[in-house]
């Protein structure tokens, strides 16, 4: 699913997988913008990028640096470096129902469970691979202050992360 992300320099921090280092790497906000096409001016680069898939997550952090959002992303760029394929998951016409759903001031319970639905295919099409999950936690700011019932535990639980519990066993 489209995911529209809020966040602003100030607020939000982007990590790139680099391959070759095995390391995730912090991008500009600006940059990411100018990558995404989502700023005035043309296209860039992404530096360093080989043609290929690449994933990124984009933290929001709250007021006081807590992770609040991880919006995972999976593109394909091409040999000039320029984003050439996002994935989302879903079929033409499930992407136009997802859009019509969320556009509703008052969908039904069916409508909600199959926006929802949706949702969950769009998260895991865009998870990174299993085994850049370790250097992720490593790299993601704002991880041990993240809050119960943030929206960022949809995206940790989907790669395998759980909060721990502060009572007894």
């Amino acid at each position: 699913m489209k995911v529209v992300v809020t966040g602003t320099r100030d607020n939000a921090v982007v990590l790139h997988w680099d391959e070759v280092g095995t390391t995730w790497a912090v991008l500009s906000w600006r940059d990411w913008l100018r990558f995404r096409g989502t700023e005035l001016g043309e296209h860039t680069l992404l530096a360093g990028a080989e043609a290929g898939e690449h994933y990124f997550l984009v933290c929001v952090l709250g007021d006081h640096g807590e992770l609040r959002h991880a919006i995972p992303q999976r593109y394909v760029m091409s040999t000039d470096g320029l984003l050439s394929y996002g994935f989302d998951g879903l079929e033409a016409e499930e992407r136009e129902e997802s859009s019509r759903i969320e556009e509703l001031d008052m969908p039904t319970p069916q409508e909600i469970n199959r926006y929802n639905e949706l949702g969950a295919r769009g998260l895991s099409a865009n998870l990174p691979p299993p085994r850049t999950v370790a250097p992720l936690l490593r790299a993601m700011p704002g991880l041990a202050s993240a809050m119960d019932g943030s929206p960022c535990w949809h995206f940790l639980s989907a790669v395998g992360v759980c909060k721990s519990s502060s009572r007894a066993n």
